[in-house]
């Protein structure tokens, strides 16, 4: 930057921002109205296949069921993303009079303007739509939320927490906010529901974009969310109803770019827009989500009746004014479901930076010696988040070492790929991302939701997660997540093959530069990743035979040279960004 630049910057930028960089002016809560989202006559589902099994969790809708245990619940597990987009289109299209959504990321790409226009189609026939966004990971352009915000008067869009109250700020009046509202800028709603007529709902991991169901042009998510239908549902929204009514949930309407361009009318409204057949990409996912058979056998034929379920939601606005170090009822509801561990713990999260985490396993480790925990989580060839990759790789040797955790992580395209993504085909050139949240404690009960075992989740952004007391749905879950843990897709982290002196000696002086604050210059790994040799039976790093079985692949296979170079220097100078990754 030249000089007289720079002087003018220091001198232009601080007016700027005292004067542009607020957040929108709110008002109490008990001036916005809270609207009563419940459905309480009586609705059938004549021409879906899931109406039936509204009848049965619903059979009197006017009375308010307590979610006790024997409540029945249907459950259905949506691993593979055309099943996950199938009951989307079809939850959207059997819909009668209301519809929810909360998500974290809406792509402004074939899925997202897919289920949008699905979703205009529904409020033109009558149903009340609702739709709230992260606005900083849902950034559209002002034009595209201008189109969706009067698409329909049955159809509302608000922006969770919007920076400097627009949707696309400039970048001085982002760098404002950051300056003099670090953690409300920082602290961004995370939660993922989709719930139809108060009765069936769909929760997880997903957000809405190519990326999430198997459509990506880079990589796929390979994700997991649960279908549910039951009085639970209610719970969820009350808690979407929280969310709407938080006085820093804005409505598209009153950002001020988006507000602007609807008062000149500088857009085209979608009524204006010619709307020709579906993207040859969703063309059988939208034939199948009308056909009774496809429904039946995707949403309906492998439905668990459940009778425990728990709903668990942090409050909008989590922890705003307090530190870093503090949580939120979804994190203390996950460590106290975890707690109670006795065998095992299986857990799958694309991010894997414990904070509390490590005390956890260490109190589970000292009560029971034998406990295996076992975790699936992205390779830095997998990775989508080189930060957090990068805290998970400071952590190894605490984690293996010292707590015996069994880390497996996922191959950039992994053996088993057709099971996972049957819409895979080689010719793509895209990888794999495991970006499913779940935790199975001693294959009896598990967690499906949007918390990421990682400090952000657990200390600033809202979170959701059902939690479900059920062997068959947990030992479900449970398998599928072994499948991804397998020799062929993916590799193990175990400590390096002891060497005499050399060992003692690299672990004595790692050890010692661990007490540098921030910093971790040692450039010496004590863990590895591994591979099975062939004709080897897979076996725990703890087995004696271990290193005879398996072959080192050192610390990041398959991982280009690049993201090699940058995880080495973000995690040698860069670990005081560790509670805001």
């Amino acid at each position: 930057m030249n000089t007289p630049r720079a002087v003018l910057l220091l001198v232009l930028i601080p007016g700027l921002l005292m004067s542009s960089c607020a957040f929108p002016r709110t008002h109490q809560r008990d001036t916005i109205p809270r609207p009563n989202l419940h459905v309480t006559e009586t609705l059938t589902y004549r021409d879906s296949p899931l109406g039936p099994l509204v009848a049965e969790m619903f059979p009197n809708p006017n009375v308010r069921n307590d979610l006790i245990a024997g409540t029945p619940h249907a459950v259905t597990i949506l691993n593979i993303g055309d099943e996950a987009l199938l009951a989307r289109l079809h939850l959207i299209r059997a819909a009668q009079r209301t519809i929810s959504i909360q998500t974290f990321i809406w792509a402004d790409d074939e899925t997202g303007q897919l289920l949008m226009h699905e979703l205009i189609e529904a409020a033109t026939r009558g149903v009340k739509v609702k739709i709230i966004l992260d606005q900083m990971r849902s950034s559209y352009d002002p034009v595209r939320v201008a189109l969706a915000a009067t698409a329909h008067p049955n159809m509302e869009i608000k922006h969770y927490n919007p920076v400097a109250n627009r949707i696309r700020p400039a970048w001085w009046r982002s760098l404002g906010s950051l300056l003099f509202h670090f953690r409300q800028v920082n602290q961004r709603m995370h939660n993922k529901v989709f719930i139809v007529d108060d009765r069936m709902a769909i929760i997880g991991g997903r957000n809405i974009g190519n990326d999430y169901f198997d459509r990506g042009e880079i990589h796929n998510m390979k994700d997991r969310d649960i279908l549910v239908i039951g009085p639970v549902v209610k719970e969820m929204t009350e808690s979407f109803t929280d969310y709407w009514v938080y006085p820093r949930t804005v409505p598209s309407r009153a950002l001020a770019d988006v507000g602007r361009l609807i008062r000149q009318g500088a857009f085209t409204r979608h009524d204006e827009l010619e709307h020709g057949a579906v993207h040859p990409a969703f063309q059988e996912v939208d034939r199948a989500a009308n056909d009774r058979t496809s429904v039946q056998r995707t949403l309906v034929d492998p439905v668990y009746r459940v009778a425990h379920l728990e709903f668990v939601a942090d409050q909008p606005g989590k922890n705003t004014a307090q530190g870093w170090g503090r949580s939120g009822v979804t994190t203390e509801r996950l460590i106290a479901l975890i707690s109670q561990a006795e065998r095992s713990v299986t857990m799958q999260t694309p991010y894997l930076v414990l904070v509390r985490g490590m005390k956890l396993a260490k109190r589970l480790r000292t009560r029971h010696p034998n406990i295996d925990i076992r975790i699936s989580t992205n390779s830095l060839a997998a990775a989508d988040s080189l930060y957090a990759y990068a805290f998970s790789y400071k952590q190894k040797k605490h984690m293996v070492k010292r707590l015996g955790l069994r880390i497996f992580e996922m191959k950039p395209i992994p053996g088993d790929i057709q099971e996972i993504v049957p819409r895979y085909t080689p010719a793509s050139g895209r990888h794999l991302c495991i970006h499913a949240k779940s935790y199975v404690v001693d294959s009896q009960v598990v967690w499906i939701g949007s918390f990421n075992a990682d400090p952000r989740s657990a200390n600033l952004n809202t979170e959701d997660g059902l939690i479900i007391w059920d062997a068959r749905v947990a030992r479900a879950i449970e398998e599928n997540i072994l499948r991804d843990m397998a020799p062929q897709n993916s590799w193990v982290i175990a400590p390096r093959k002891s060497i005499p002196i050399v060992s003692q000696m690299r672990s004595v002086i790692g050890n010692i530069l661990e007490l540098i604050p921030v910093l971790d210059p040692w450039p010496f790994r004590e863990t590895a990743s591994f591979a099975l040799r062939e004709g080897q039976q897979p076996v725990s790093f703890h087995a004696q035979d271990f290193h005879d079985r398996y072959v080192s692949v050192e610390a990041f296979p398959e991982a280009p040279m690049s993201r090699r170079f940058k995880i080495r220097i973000l995690k040698t100078f860069f670990g005081f960004v560790q509670p805001i990754i």
